[in-house]
């Protein structure tokens, strides 16, 4: 079975955020081989989306799975043919204070 994926516009915010600290960092090279490890990540996701764990302290039906120092929030749809990326934050960050949107940005 085939499964899909939709990048929710507060995951495309955080994935911006990683490219634009990376570029800034080590360069546009860097960068894009951080976010190009990240959506391959979320392809395998797609298709076996249950690989990650449960985190429904971050609301119901949420699961997470690594990437690099990544860490990858995304709940199945409802019609389970697909998932819903939600964040990716370091995995250095609080991930509570991350959610919440407070804390400071660690890339």
């Amino acid at each position: 079975m085939k499964f899909h994926y939709k990048i929710t516009a507060s995951a495309r915010t955080n994935l911006q955020e990683i490219a634009d600290y990376w570029t800034s960092q080590a360069g546009a090279d860097a960068a894009l081989r951080i976010l190009s490890r990240i959506l391959e990540t979320i392809i395998t996701l797609s298709n076996q989306p249950r690989a990650g764990v449960g985190a429904d302290q971050f609301g119901t039906g949420v699961r997470k799975f690594p990437s690099g120092n990544y860490m990858i929030y995304y709940r199945l749809y409802r019609s389970s043919r697909g998932i819903e990326i939600l964040h990716v934050f370091h995995g250095a960050r609080d991930q509570r204070k991350a959610w919440e949107g407070d804390g400071p940005k660690q890339e």
